[in-house]
């Protein structure tokens, strides 16, 4: 069974479309785009599907995020990221981008090697931005805590990541 449609469709053009929608109606000028070529299909989804090789231990070095207090700002809608903390998140990224890490592909430990200074006195407040910078660099899974999380002071200016393929018991 066909059903008749309610439009018209002209093809003048190879780049260009025009659709009358009904008789007496205005026509509609519709641009295609060039096509472009498709990224390779592994047949892989997530993690997974990234280029990068998946690794059994990762150590990375980060700026120290801001302290906790700034990391969330209240507005009516709610709590959300503050300025200096984006600006630590993109800054982060593209700094640990350039060290070329592989990625975590299961659940995974975090240690952390921070300097004793006034933003890294409360370890809790770490966890939080560094999982958040782990996600977003594509390291680990989005929203998959560490099963593992230990930090301790050490020298130098900034943070020491270890993340490392947590052995399931």
């Amino acid at each position: 069974m066909t059903f008749p449609a309610p439009f018209r469709v002209f093809s003048p053009f190879s780049s260009t479309t025009i659709i009358v929608p009904r008789a007496g109606a205005r026509p509609l000028r519709v641009e295609t785009v060039k096509a472009r070529a498709a990224a390779p299909k592994t047949g892989s989804f997530g993690l997974s599907a990234e280029p990068r090789p998946a690794a059994q231990k990762i150590t990375v070095r980060v700026p120290v995020p801001p302290p906790a207090s700034v990391l969330y700002v209240p507005t009516p809608k709610g709590l959300v990221r503050s300025e200096s903390y984006e600006e630590w998140l993109d800054q982060a990224a593209r700094r640990l981008n350039a060290q070329k890490p592989g990625r975590i592909g299961a659940i995974y430990a975090l240690d952390v090697i921070a300097p004793r200074n006034a933003r890294t006195r409360q370890f809790g407040a770490l966890e939080r931005p560094l999982v958040e910078l782990l996600a977003r660099c594509r390291i680990v899974r989005r929203g998959l805590p560490p099963e593992k999380f230990s930090a301790t002071y050490g020298a130098g200016a900034e943070l020491a990541l270890t993340i490392s393929n947590f052995p399931a018991a």
